[in-house]
């Protein structure tokens, strides 16, 4: 057994959470933060593996309420509502959701085409890891743009110079 699957095993043993969930949701929220073009693709890609896919309830825009616990207290509160996208398909006898915050119907739907392809085609998916960590390096660069923008406009405020 080589270091990265002890150090794998015991993160679950600790947490409780399967290392393959925490992969899903990585990519989950890559799926999130990705580029639309990128998403389409990727989507693209695992329909070709999944096969037949059918379409059960049409991408649409739906209110939740946003749910937080309190801090000191630890009740839970309601924020208010959260404008999000929602579908659902079926593949293979089986339904999967896709939700995402706003009106974004094509990443809803890619979401759930994502979900399908984890559970029933997750081989499709690691044939991805060249083109996600791509996209995922992409990401960070323009994060790193952005912070680096912002960092120009703080300023110390007992000072009153930029940081």
């Amino acid at each position: 057994m080589g270091l990265r699957m002890l150090k794998a095993r015991s993160f679950e043993s600790i947490f409780s959470i399967p290392m393959s969930e925490i992969i899903f949701k990585k990519r989950q929220s890559l799926w999130i933060e990705a580029s639309l073009k990128a998403v389409e693709e990727w989507a693209d890609h695992l329909l070709q593996a999944l096969g037949e896919v059918k379409v059960l309830v049409q991408p649409r825009p739906v209110l939740v309420m946003m749910h937080a616990r309190d801090s000191v207290e630890q009740e839970v509160f309601c924020v208010g509502e959260i404008l999000v996208t929602e579908c659902q398909i079926a593949c293979r006898g089986q339904r999967f959701w896709g939700r995402v915050v706003g009106d974004q119907p094509l990443r809803a739907l890619c979401l759930a085409i994502f979900a399908a392809a984890k559970s029933l085609k997750p081989e499709a998916i690691r044939s991805l890891e060249h083109s996600f960590s791509q996209e995922s390096h992409r990401i960070e660069e323009y994060k790193d743009r952005e912070k680096r923008a912002l960092g120009t406009t703080r300023v110390q405020f007992e000072t009153m110079t930029p940081t």
